[in-house]
């Protein structure tokens, strides 16, 4: 097959398209939406959204979510990854007309975002598709339900997990047109580049190589307060699983104290635990992160396979916090997959039933012309 290996495009988007994102919020397009919900929309109808997806293709949400809860803005944010909304969100909160509902697909070719449209055609008149084309967009159209376009410019059709700086970018974007946030959320984003270019030295470089270096043939536990749990490990898990092919998991801090932390009393396999630590937390959190780095970094036979790395949340704001440690994890994923050197089967369309990013298929369009 002609198209570039994953780690071979992964490290380009690294190195030249990561940040380049937070400046390409334009490459949407509202040609579908309806006017009338962009006027309830813009009037303030809304008090609250609730966003459905899978994979990626809902991460943003989540990133979303965490910016405006940090911010202290007046807008309730539910993010769901299914479409069986009876046990995952209120009945209420689905049928209030203060609701909106935004159901994402970036291929629109995943069958669950077009199952939960067909479940939600009753209050179709406050619902917005989120994709690329596709067949949530035939749906849409066949239902006069409004859509918006993700219309990048140079995307990576088998990893949009690559894209979700531009993502945030377009969708900080959209909330300003409609007024849902005020401009001043626009500024942030052009000097956010440079920013983290100078947070990422070459200190940072080198912490990378040696937990890459620890972090071989292992098990590797991300470990958060809630601020971060949903958004930002859920997002940096993506990566490792997808694109190091390692496995990963996640866990909230307290929860993990209380439970998880069991199974690393002797491991006879390696685990990285990555401690992500936020400076504006509590007290009491602090306490007990400094306590858990002491009980698995302890000179005892038992944690000749437990290595822990603190990945420290001290920047100023919570984009700068979350996009950091995002870099630090996409170099961790590079390092890994290098590692690693995994062959891809596949999985994950095979799995989750969408051919449109299967390999093949993006071959034979690619010859199509």
């Amino acid at each position: 097959m002609s198209y570039e290996s994953r780690i071979v495009r992964y490290d380009s988007f690294i190195n030249n398209e990561f940040l380049a994102g937070f400046l390409k919020g334009d490459e949407y397009s509202l040609e579908d939406m309806d006017d009338v919900l962009v006027k309830k929309i813009m009037s303030g109808q809304f008090r609250r959204i609730v966003f459905t997806g899978m994979g990626c293709s809902a991460i943003v949400s989540d990133v979303i979510r965490g910016y405006l809860i940090e911010r202290g803005l007046a807008l309730d944010i539910y993010v769901v990854n299914d479409y069986d909304f009876h046990f995952l969100v209120p009945d209420s909160v689905i049928e209030d007309e203060a609701t909106l509902i935004i159901v994402s697909s970036y291929s629109g070719h995943s069958s669950e975002p077009v199952i939960a449209v067909q479940r939600l055609l009753h209050v179709g008149h406050r619902v917005l598709l989120l994709t690329s084309g596709g067949r949530l967009a035939e749906v849409g159209k066949e239902n006069n339900i409004s859509i918006m376009y993700w219309r990048l410019r140079e995307p990576d059709r088998e990893y949009p997990l690559f894209h979700v700086a531009q993502y945030f970018a377009i969708l900080v974007d959209v909330f300003v047109k409609f007024g849902l946030l005020g401009p001043e959320h626009l500024d942030e984003l052009p000097v956010l580049p440079e920013q983290l270019r100078a947070d990422f030295d070459e200190e940072k470089s080198e912490i990378v190589r040696q937990v890459a270096e620890a972090s071989r043939d292992a098990n590797i536990i991300l470990v958060a307060p809630p601020k971060w749990h949903e958004s930002l490990l859920k997002l940096c898990k993506m990566h490792l699983n997808e694109i190091a092919m390692v496995p990963a998991t996640r866990n909230y801090f307290h929860e993990f104290c209380h439970s998880e932390i069991a199974s690393l009393s002797d491991p006879e396999r390696r685990h990285t635990v990555l401690l992500f630590c936020d400076a504006d937390s509590d007290e009491y959190t602090q306490k007990k992160t400094d306590n858990l780095e002491r009980l698995l970094t302890a000179p005892v036979p038992q944690n000749k396979n437990v290595f822990v790395h603190r990945v420290e949340l001290n920047q100023q704001g919570f984009l700068r916090n979350f996009f950091g440690a995002l870099d630090f994890i996409q170099r961790l994923t590079l390092e890994l997959g290098r590692y690693t050197n995994v062959a891809s089967r596949e999985l994950i369309s095979e799995a989750a039933g969408n051919p449109w990013y299967h390999s093949t298929t993006i071959e034979a369009e690619r010859k199509a012309g």
